[in-house]
């Protein structure tokens, strides 16, 4: 979600330098506790404008590296000396790489491989316990043993900069923090920022400034695998918030990653499907944002934002041995160029194959030799799609309406988008679609449809024409406004 200029006087007053929570050797639980308390503190959340290189402009601490005070990781721990995938234990953004181990979190810079790996100082409240990490972008969430988010800030700059907060949901990302779901399959962390992506570059091929700060998501990919839910900072404390996966939703995926606002996920006989979404660039967002579902492509950089947001996109199939293991990273500006990578094996050599989501189909992937250790089982790979093999249950439901018309909508369903509503009027049938996007909340609310009416905005098609129209839909029925039309189960 924005992170508005209004919020600056709030976190400033929330933040804490990083020493203050350096607190060496064995703790007490009076201290951790105090640690954790402490933890509402950081300036996570904060606009900021500076990256590595030119923040000394506001701040004089050393742009970039690790401070040669921070310990070295004992030899013992065997940590890699190269990790191309990210992983919930290896990961990096553009200038360092992380790997946690025995509930410690190790760091040393990207450029060159041959740096010692660094230990970072935790703060008491969850040193030792931390489970599974994910960096992107400025910032890297962790999780301890009971799966609570920790998010630290500064990731591209200085690690004496580096600082942590528990905070996290509604206002202002100053809410009382989370812990992710037990039925979490796969989660990635995904930030978009301005001072690293600058623009989205949305379905019309215009761009739009990412904001005075970062869109930041944690993307979840739930048990049975169809379902995909993402956890804002700056949203309620819920399981709320989805996006349609592939095959409108049927598509049983086994593992996800997440960069930039790309999301990846990859099923049980290799298919692989990619997509740029977040909450501000689909739709989601239109108290700080313009939409428009009327065609925008030629209408230049600052059009309203198009609507509907960017599909799946199947990717090739890889010609080779893989495992379930991938990967996505961002490079580059405009929200255009993401980095696919897939652990597997060619011939007796095991590597990872690697593609650009921006490259065409037909320029397939090319393979990495590493000589690492699979770190998964293999999977059948036929060379055809089979992404429609095997698909889960619809989420679409039925709905009908007798008056003032004659109508069905036999697929409506909170996350997918569109539905299609076959209106027969004056012994004339025609089909209309209704695109829709669920809305900006701050109150906790259930997954999916129940008798809380769900409030999400849209437009119907008809003809090349399109009517704005607002929704509200429970199990039982869907209210379209402004036309007064009820479509009951």
């Amino acid at each position: 979600m924005r992170r508005g200029l209004a919020t600056a006087v709030l976190f400033a007053a929330l933040a804490a330098p990083a020493a203050a929570q350096d607190v060496p050797g064995v703790v007490g639980e009076g201290a951790r506790e105090q640690s954790c308390r402490a933890l509402a503190a950081g300036t996570v959340g904060a606009t900021d404008q500076a990256t590595a290189g030119n923040e000394q402009a506001v701040d004089p601490t050393p742009a970039t590296g690790l401070p040669a005070t921070w310990p070295q990781a004992p030899a013992a721990l065997k940590l890699p000396l190269e990790f191309p995938l990210r992983t919930s234990h290896e990961t990096f953004n553009r200038l360092y790489e992380f790997v946690t181990r025995n509930g410690e979190i190790y760091a040393r810079p990207r450029a060159d491989g041959t740096s010692a790996w660094r230990e970072l100082p935790l703060p008491p409240c969850f040193d030792g316990r931390v489970s599974a990490i994910s960096a992107d972008d400025d910032e890297m969430i962790a999780l301890d043993d009971a799966r609570r988010i920790y998010t630290m800030d500064n990731a591209l700059k200085g690690g004496a900069l580096f600082n942590w907060t528990s905070r996290w949901g509604t206002p202002f990302w100053a809410g009382p923090g989370y812990t992710l779901p037990r039925d979490v399959l796969a989660w990635s962390w995904s930030v978009i920022s301005p001072a690293e992506d600058k623009r989205w570059t949305d379905p019309a091929g215009n761009h739009t400034a990412v904001g005075n700060s970062k869109v930041s998501h944690i993307w979840s990919l739930r048990r049975g695998g169809q379902r995909i839910t993402f956890n804002d900072p700056w949203l309620p404390l819920d399981d709320s918030y989805e996006v349609c996966g592939p095959v409108r939703g049927r598509f049983r995926a086994i593992n996800l990653s997440a960069s930039g606002s790309f999301l990846f996920v990859i099923g049980s006989r290799g298919d692989m499907f990619t997509r740029i979404y977040d909450f501000d660039l689909s739709g989601h967002d239109t108290l700080f944002f313009k939409y428009s579902y009327e065609n925008q492509r030629g209408k230049g950089d600052g059009a309203p934002i198009q609507l509907p947001a960017a599909p799946w996109v199947r990717q090739p199939k890889i010609p080779g041995a893989i495992t379930s293991q991938i990967s996505i990273h961002k490079v580059g500006v405009d929200a255009v160029h993401r980095i696919l990578r897939v652990e597997g094996r060619r011939g007796t050599h095991t590597g990872y194959w690697e593609r650009d989501v921006a490259m065409p189909a037909s320029a397939g992937w090319t393979f990495h030799a590493t000589g690492l250790e699979l770190s998964r089982p293999m999977l059948a790979n036929p060379r055809w799609d089979t992404s429609r093999q095997g698909l889960g249950r619809s989420p679409d439901r039925s709905y009908t309406m007798a008056s003032p018309l004659h109508a069905v909508m036999a697929d409506f369903s909170a996350y997918c988008s569109p539905s299609h509503i076959r209106v027969t009027e004056n012994g004339r049938t025609r089909t209309l679609l209704l695109y829709h996007v669920d809305g900006l909340r701050q109150q906790a609310r259930a997954a999916g449809l129940d008798d809380n009416p769900r409030e999400e905005n849209g437009a119907i098609e008809d003809h090349g024409k399109f009517t704005s129209v607002t929704i509200e839909a429970t199990r039982h029925e869907v209210r379209i406004a402004p036309l007064g039309w009820v479509f009951e189960r």
